[in-house]
């Protein structure tokens, strides 16, 4: 029986986006390749390795050969479209963060893109550049959900709006994806019409050291990824 995924939006008012976003660009991304036959095995041997030691890794694998999940979104964003098409991508992995008023992360892991007939396995990359209420560094564990397909929505530009709260030893992060605005780095400049539009929702969970246990971040981020299988 196919997977069941709801997301519910409450309490989401102007206020939460009434922030100045930080300058980013579009990315154009070259047309994606198949991995060759070795790449091919060498990958599959690694992440299978991986599922040994991660239950989500071992989860991800497991869809490969189950039938297409089923989302749904509940809620309403004022003034704001939410993403909804089909398609929806899953991606877990690790995040490691250094802050001082302007934060810089890198990230990485497995995705999972539920398309017909069959989902997509592969690997991304990212790196982030944004604003954050907060000193410190962190590492950890991410979860995305992103509502469209890997390609669309998690591969490129992308801006996540953030609330971290110190929960004991560990930070708990929950984020809203946001469409990017089409820009030049330099002279800053609208290169064409944007529409914010809500992408998806995710939550870090990283440990290290933070001033405050309360921060807010604006980060935009942009991302690679590298199908595997099928």
């Amino acid at each position: 029986m196919p997977g069941q995924i709801t997301v519910t939006f409450r309490g989401f008012t102007d206020e939460n986006v009434a922030l100045n976003l930080p300058r980013s660009q579009r990315a154009k991304l070259p047309p994606r390749s198949a991995p060759s036959s070795i790449e091919e095995t060498l990958l599959r041997t690694a992440l299978e390795a991986a599922a040994l030691a991660s239950t989500r890794i071992r989860s991800l694998l497991a869809l490969m050969a189950s039938p297409p999940a089923v989302a749904s979104i509940v809620g309403t964003v004022s003034r704001i479209r939410i993403r909804r098409t089909p398609d929806f991508t899953i991606a877990v992995g690790y995040v490691a963060q250094v802050s001082a008023g302007i934060s810089a992360g890198l990230g990485g892991g497995v995705y999972y893109w539920n398309k017909r007939p069959r989902g997509e396995i592969g690997l991304y990359g990212s790196v982030s550049v944004g604003v954050i209420t907060n000193i410190g560094f962190g590492a950890g564990d991410s979860f995305a959900y992103l509502f469209d397909a890997a390609p669309t929505v998690l591969a490129g530009d992308i801006i996540a709006l953030e609330v971290d709260v110190e929960i004991g030893p560990v930070t708990v992060g929950g984020q809203i994806f946001m469409s990017a605005p089409p820009v030049t780095l330099w002279p800053p400049a609208l290169t064409g019409p944007w529409v914010p539009e809500i992408l998806g929702v995710g939550f870090q969970v990283t440990a290290g050291i933070s001033v405050s246990p309360l921060a807010i971040a604006v980060t935009p981020s942009r991302t690679w990824i590298r199908p595997i299988f099928p």
